[in-house]
């Protein structure tokens, strides 16, 4: 058995003996007796980053997700992403409402697509009611619930990010236009 072979069912020991809770713990003996930190999370990493997440996912939620904190990771991207449409919109709305203003297709500030065609009008309505269920849908209740009451299993945490890493995409095309 090679050394990589070895660490990982050393890893793979300690982990399943301490629990998650104790993942603290597992890294701190595993670290002062000479595997790398890195190497606890690699398989880990290895599935987050294999989603190819928007930057800014990438950077509020990886080490939530690494950690195993999916509820916390899907809260903090929803947050972030609420905040950036907020910049990019200078306003002062919030959640839903921000959204549904926003990214409407005859006044909102925000244009992801020109809003000629019908396509083009289907298209940004879509990402208004997107980005408005994302709030209701996913923000409000992580906002609101406790996590133990409102748990986020590692693969509905890998898509909910991924959604989010779409809307952050659409963002980053969106053109502002003051009305």
């Amino acid at each position: 058995m090679n050394n990589d072979d070895r660490s990982k069912l050393l890893i793979q020991f300690c982990k399943e003996i301490a629990g998650k809770t104790n993942i603290d713990a597992v890294i701190d003996i595993l670290s002062k007796n000479g595997l790398p930190y890195n190497l606890v999370y690699k398989d880990e990493l290895d599935v987050f980053l294999g989603r190819e997440f928007h930057s800014e996912v990438n950077k509020h939620c990886r080490e939530l997700f690494l950690q195993g904190n999916y509820f916390h990771a899907v809260f903090e991207a929803a947050k972030a992403y609420n905040y950036s449409v907020k910049e990019k919109a200078q306003s002062e709305k919030d959640g839903f409402n921000l959204m549904m203003d926003v990214l409407s297709v005859n006044n909102g500030v925000l244009k992801i697509t020109k809003c000629i065609t019908e396509t083009d009008k289907n298209v940004q309505d879509g990402i208004k009611f997107l980005s408005s269920g994302l709030m209701q849908a996913i923000r409000n209740p992580t906002a609101h619930e406790p996590a133990n009451t409102w748990p986020i299993s590692k693969q509905d945490c890998l898509d909910i990010l991924s959604f989010i890493s779409f809307l952050f995409r659409q963002l980053d095309n969106a053109q502002y236009f003051k009305i």
